[in-house]
C-alpha cells in the first residue's frame, strides 16, 4: 500500500476510486501499461495481457461498480443498548449537491436504502489526489461515537516477517486491488438501522460494510483470507485487507497464478480497480516495503529520526540531546568519558564550539541508540506504546516495547518538521497531530493491535469532541479514531525523549492531506458565493478589487465587502454551525474578515432573536428586574413569611425537614422540625406562631402542602392572608432564605462540636441563640423586638440601658431597616436592564422543577403571552399550569421574544 489513509476508515485504510471512463486510454494501452516496469520481452507482455483480457468481467468500470461477495453477511454487535444519533454536518450548497449526487449513485447501485432507525450519523466530503489535482469526491461516515459501543472484531492481519518466508526464491510479483473493498460485504438485514446515517435532508442506512466502521476491516479482512486459504490459494497469494499480493517463482508459474486468483475472486463477487493493480512485477510495494527475489526493504526508515538528529548549535539542543541520551546511559559502555565532550559545553563559562571531538561523541552516541542493546526488536505479540510530542518546530514520536526484563525499550523513532500553516495552530492541534502523524508512519505495525498513545498533552486523554468547535481539529481525531488505542496523559518531565524528537524534527512536512485540504477548502464562506452577491455592490474610493473579489478598507484593515442580505444569511449560518457562539464572539469570527452594511446590528439581533439559544443557553443578556420588597412590615405579625429546608435525615433522629417562619419586622424566627413537608406541618408551624400574636399576612413559596385545600382552609378561619412568591423565584422570599443560610450553618457547626445530640435538639438551640443576637439590619436582636425583653449573652451591667422604651426602638429599627433596604435596591438597580414589559408580550420562562430536570434539558420554555401585570415585577402568563399562582413569574425569570422578522426585513 502507499500509505495514504482515509478519514473514517478502521485502521487508517485507504480506499481507492476508479477514473472517470471518458479519461481512460484504451484498454490495450492500459494493460501495457500495468506491465511496463517489468524488463520482459514483448511475448511476455502479451501473455500477461491476454490473462487480464480474460479475466475482463472482474475489473469494475466505476467506484460503484461493486460486487457482492457470496455466502457471507456481516454482523455489528453493540457493548451496550443505546443509540447514537448525531445532527447532520454545515456544508455549502456545493457541498449538499455533492452529497446528494453520491446518495443517487450510491441508491442506484442498491448500496443503500431509505431509514427510519434511530441512530444517525453525519457525513461529510473529503478529496482525493486524481492526476495531480485534489478532487472532492470522497463521501465520508463519521461513525466515531458508534465505534465506541461496537464489539471489536478479533482477526490476525499477515506480518511482512511470515511473507518473505513464504516468498522465498519467488521472481514475479502481482498486486491487485478491490474496489471500493468493504461494499463487497453485505450487512445482514437486522443490524443496518445500526448504520444509518444523515444528510441535510435525507435519512439512510447501509445494506453493505460502510468505510469508517470500526470492525470493517478485520470483517473484510476475515472474509477475504477465509475465500483464499478455503480455494487453496494460501500458498502463492495473502492478502492485507483489500489488498491482494500473488508471487511465484517462474514467469509461467505466475500467469498460473494470476488466472487462477482471478477467475476465483469473480466467482466469489469482487471486482478489482484495475488502475491500482500491478502484474508480473519483479519487483512491488506492499505493505510499507520493496519486495523482490529473496530481498525485502521497508521504505520508511523507523531510526531516520535518530540517525540524521541535527548537529547541536546551541547549548539548548546540546541539553535537549543530552536529556534523551540520559535513558539509554546502561547501554552505552563508557559514556561518562564518551560524553564529556558534550557535557562540557554546558559548564559555566565554556564557549560553545562544536569541536571535532564533539562531532565523534555525538555521533558514535547516535550509533549506540540504534543499535542493540539499547535498541529493541519489534514483537508483533509485545504490548505497544507510543510515546508523542509536539513543538512549535515539529513532531515526534518513539514507539517502546516491554521486555522479557519487564524493561521498556525503544523500537523506532520519528520525527517531522511542520508546515508554516501548522505552525500557527493551536496546541491541542498539533499535539492531535503529532498522533496521527505517527500512526501513518508506523501504520503496518499498528493495524489490527491495541496500543496505547502517551502525550503530554492532558486535554485529549478525556477529550470531549462534541463540545470541540474546531472542525479540523475533530477530524484529526475522527481520522485516528476506528484504530483501537487508548490516550493516556503523561507528564512533559517524563516525556523528554519525544520531546528532544519533536524540538529537533528529521523528515520534511508531508503536503497537506485530503483531509485537511477538505477542511480548508470546503468553507462556508465559498468565493464563487462571495462573487456572486458582491454583484449589486457599488465600488468607492474606500474599495480596492483583489482577483475579481471587493475589499473594503476600514481602519487600515482590508475586509471582504458583501451585501447585506447575503451578509445576513452568512452570520445566521455561522452561528449555528460555530456552535451557537454570542454576539462578541461572532463579530470576532466573522468581523475579522468580512463586512456589510449595519453588521454590528444584524449579528446582535441573529443571537437575541435565536430560539435555540434562548432556551438553552444558561446566559442570556442581563434581563434582571429591579429589587423590590413585599411591605415593608411596621410591627410584629403583619408579614410572616415560611420556608422549608430539608436534607437532615440523619444525626440521630429520623426527622429530615426544617420548617421556618420569620417575623418581617422583627425577624423573629419560628422553627417545627418533621419527617415529612405536609400541610399539617405547616398548620402546626402557624399555631407555634399565633400563641404570641395574630398573623395577617403569610408570604410563601409555592409548595404544596402550603397550596394544599387543608392549609389554606386553617389560614381562612384565622383570616390569614396568603401570597405566594413567583415560580422557582427564591430570591422573592429572600428574608427567609438568608436567614436559612444562617441557621443551617449554625447548627453544622454545633453538631461539628457536639455530636451527641439530636439534630432537632441542637436547631432549637441556635434558633433561640439566632433570636438573642443583634440583628444587623434593625440593630436589636429579634427577641427584644418582640417581646421588649433583652436576653443578651453580656452580663446586666455591660447591657445597653436604652431598652425600656420599646416603641421608641422599634422605629428607629423600622428606619434602620427601610434604609439598608434602600442602599441595596440602588446597589442592586444600577446595572439592571430593565424591560418595559406589557400585557400580550411574548415572553420566555426559565424551566421549573430543577430537581426533575436532566442536564441537557432546555433551561428556558415558551414563548408565552403576557395575560395580567400585578406589579413592576411580577407577572401572569399563559404558560398553561393547572393552578393559578403556577402561571405568576417575576421579570427576573423572562426574556424577552425579539421577532427576526424586522431582522431579515
Amino acid at each position: 500500500m502507499d500509505g495514504e489513509f482515509l478519514i473514517g476508515l478502521d485502521a487508517i485504510k485507504k480506499f481507492r476510486l476508479c477514473q472517470d471512463e471518458n479519461l481512460r486510454i484504451s484498454q490495450k494501452q492500459e494493460n501495457t501499461k500495468l506491465v511496463k516496469k517489468s524488463n520482459f520481452s514483448k511475448m511476455s507482455a502479451k501473455k500477461i495481457d491476454e490473462i487480464i483480457q480474460k479475466n475482463e468481467k472482474i475489473f469494475a468500470k466505476s467506484k460503484f461498480d461493486i460486487g457482492t461477495v457470496k455466502g457471507y453477511e456481516a454482523t455489528v454487535k453493540l457493548t451496550e443498548n443505546r443509540y447514537i444519533s448525531k445532527k447532520p454536518y454545515k456544508c455549502s450548497f456545493q457541498d449538499k449537491a455533492e452529497i446528494e449526487n453520491q446518495v443517487e449513485e450510491l441508491l442506484n447501485a442498491d448500496l443503500i436504502e431509505e431509514s427510519s432507525s434511530p441512530f444517525a450519523a453525519p457525513v461529510t466530503l473529503a478529496y482525493k489526489k486524481e492526476e495531480g489535482k485534489k478532487q472532492k469526491n470522497r463521501l465520508c461516515m463519521d461513525f466515531k461515537e458508534l465505534n465506541k459501543i461496537i464489539v471489536p472484531e478479533s482477526q490476525p492481519f499477515p506480518r511482512i516477517e511470515d511473507l518473505t518466508v513464504r516468498a522465498r526464491n519467488c521472481k514475479f510479483f502481482t498486486k491487485l486491488d478491490v474496489n471500493s473493498a468493504f461494499w463487497s460485504i453485505p450487512i445482514r438485514a437486522k443490524d443496518r438501522y445500526k448504520l444509518a446515517f444523515v444528510t441535510h435532508n435525507r435519512h439512510l442506512q447501509w445494506k453493505c460494510l460502510p468505510f469508517g466502521l470500526k470492525s470493517a476491516s478485520a470483517i473484510f479482512q476475515r472474509v477475504l483470507a477465509g475465500i483464499i486459504k478455503k480455494n487453496k490459494l494460501d500458498a502463492f497469494t495473502v492478502n492485507y485487507i483489500d489488498d491482494i499480493l500473488v508471487f511465484s517463482k517462474t514467469y509461467e508459474e505466475h500467469l498460473q497464478h494470476v488466472d487462477i486468483v482471478l477467475q476465483i475472486l469473480h466467482d466469489q463477487g469482487f471486482k478489482l480497480n484495475k488502475n491500482k493493480c500491478q502484474f508480473a512485477q519483479e519487483r512491488i510495494t506492499y505493505l510499507g516495503h520493496e519486495i523482490e527475489n529473496n530481498m525485502v526493504k521497508p521504505i520508511n526508515d523507523n531510526l531516520v529520526a535518530i540517525k540524521n538528529f541535527p548537529i547541536p548549535t546551541s547549548i539548548t539542543h546540546i541539553r535537549q540531546f543530552l536529556g534523551k541520551v540520559n535513558f539509554y546511559l546502561e547501554f552505552i559502555p563508557n559514556h561518562v568519558v564518551l560524553l564529556d565532550p558534550l557535557r562540557n559545553l554546558l559548564r559555566k563559562n565554556v564557549t560553545f564550539h562544536w569541536s571535532e571531538e564533539c562531532r565523534n561523541s555525538f555521533n558514535l552516541t547516535k550509533q549506540f541508540l540504534c543499535t542493540v542493546p539499547a535498541l529493541a526488536i519489534f514483537d508483533p505479540e509485545a504490548p505497544i506504546f507510543i510515546f508523542t510530542d509536539a513543538s512549535n518546530k515539529g513532531v515526534g514520536a518513539i514507539l517502546k516495547q516491554p521486555q522479557k526484563d519487564n524493561s521498556l525499550k525503544s523500537v523506532f523513532f520519528f520525527s517531522r518538521k511542520l508546515t508554516d500553516a501548522q505552525k500557527r495552530k493551536k496546541a491541542i492541534y498539533i499535539e492531535a497531530l503529532a498522533i496521527k502523524e505517527a500512526i501513518l508512519y508506523w501504520q503496518f505495525h499498528l493495524i489490527g493491535k491495541k496500543f496505547i498513545i502517551f502525550t503530554d498533552h492532558k486535554p485529549l486523554e478525556n477529550f470531549n469532541i462534541k463540545k470541540c468547535s474546531d472542525m479540523e481539529l475533530v477530524n484529526i481525531l475522527n481520522y485516528i479514531s476506528m484504530l483501537d488505542f487508548d490516550i493516556i496523559y503523561n507528564p512533559g518531565k517524563e516525556n523528554s525523549e519525544a520531546d528532544c524528537l519533536s524540538r529537533n524534527p528529521v523528515l520534511e512536512p508531508r503536503e497537506d492531506t485530503e483531509l485537511d485540504y477538505a477542511i480548508r477548502t470546503s468553507n462556508l464562506l465559498k468565493l464563487i458565493d462571495i462573487k456572486e452577491n458582491q454583484k449589486a455592490l457599488r465600488v468607492d474610493d474606500k474599495c480596492i478589487i483583489k482577483e475579481n473579489i471587493i475589499y473594503k478598507v476600514l481602519n487600515k484593515r482590508e475586509k471582504i465587502w458583501i451585501t447585506e442580505d447575503f451578509g445576513k444569511s452568512l452570520i445566521k449560518d455561522m452561528h449555528v454551525d460555530q456552535g451557537h457562539i454570542g454576539t462578541k464572539q461572532l463579530i470576532l469570527t466573522f468581523g475579522q474578515k468580512f463586512y456589510f452594511k449595519n453588521m454590528y446590528k444584524h449579528i446582535k439581533m441573529t443571537c437575541r432573536s435565536c430560539e435555540t439559544c434562548i432556551k438553552n443557553k444558561s446566559r442570556i443578556g442581563c434581563f434582571k428586574a429591579p429589587l423590590s420588597q413585599l411591605g415593608p412590615a411596621k410591627e410584629p405579625f403583619e408579614i410572616i413569611s415560611i420556608d422549608t429546608i430539608g436534607g437532615f435525615k440523619g444525626n440521630k433522629s429520623t426527622k429530615k425537614y426544617l420548617h421556618l417562619a420569620v417575623d418581617h419586622f422583627t425577624r423573629f424566627t419560628y422553627i417545627v422540625t418533621s419527617k415529612t413537608q405536609m400541610a399539617k406541618d405547616f398548620i402546626n408551624l402557624i399555631k407555634k406562631i399565633e400563641k404570641n400574636g395574630n398573623i395577617k399576612l403569610i408570604l410563601s413559596d409555592q409548595y404544596p402542602g402550603i397550596n394544599s385545600t387543608q392549609f389554606k382552609q386553617h389560614l381562612s378561619k384565622q383570616n390569614i392572608a396568603l401570597v405566594f412568591t413567583a415560580v422557582d423565584c427564591a430570591f422573592s422570599n429572600g428574608l427567609n432564605e438568608r436567614t436559612n443560610q444562617t441557621l443551617v450553618n449554625r447548627i453544622r457547626c454545633r453538631i461539628y462540636e457536639h455530636r451527641e445530640k439530636s439534630w432537632p435538639q441542637i436547631a432549637e438551640e441556635c434558633t433561640q441563640d439566632y433570636n438573642n443576637t443583634i440583628h444587623s439590619s434593625t440593630g436589636f436582636t429579634p427577641n427584644y423586638l418582640l417581646t421588649g425583653s433583652n436576653k443578651s449573652f453580656l452580663p446586666d451591667e455591660l447591657n445597653d440601658n436604652n431598652l425600656s422604651n420599646l416603641i421608641s426602638n422599634r422605629e428607629i429599627a423600622f428606619r434602620r431597616s427601610k434604609q439598608i433596604h434602600d442602599q441595596n435596591k440602588e446597589y442592586y438597580d444600577k446595572n439592571v436592564k430593565r424591560i418595559d414589559y406589557k400585557v400580550g408580550d411574548l415572553v420566555y420562562v426559565q424551566s421549573v422543577n430543577k430537581l426533575n430536570k436532566d442536564k441537557l434539558d432546555p433551561i428556558r420554555t415558551g414563548p408565552f403571552r403576557i395575560k395580567k401585570k400585578i406589579s413592576d415585577v411580577m407577572f401572569l402568563l399563559n404558560s398553561r399550569a393547572r393552578k393559578n399562582e403556577s402561571n405568576i413569574f417575576h421579570a427576573s425569570k423572562l426574556v424577552p421574544y425579539f421577532d427576526d422578522a424586522l431582522h431579515r426585513s
